[in-house]
């Protein structure tokens, strides 16, 4: 149990890590949802809906992480960072 929950958190910290890197470097605040709603279709057409529970989660936390960082690049944006514009 344990090690699921930390797998889990680990995944979305890498996720939205990886996400805000991305928008960062990109310039457009919603590339890492596009990313992983493009892997998301991937995973499901490469093994055809045969998920089990765990895989859920960690697909459904890497959902979160990516579209957290990108209302966060786009947060940062409106506010006025340099950075983000």
């Amino acid at each position: 149990m344990v090690m699921i929950i930390l797998l889990a958190l680990l995944a979305l910290i890498v996720s939205f890590g990886v996400g805000f890197i991305l928008n960062m470097l990109t310039k457009f605040y919603l590339t890492s949802s596009i990313v992983f709603v493009a892997l998301f279709i991937y995973i499901m057409v490469r093994v055809q809906g045969g998920l089990q529970g765990g895989d859920w989660l960690l697909l459904a936390l890497l959902a979160v992480g990516s579209f957290a960082s990108s209302m966060t690049i786009r947060t940062l944006k409106n506010r006025g960072f340099r950075m983000f514009q």
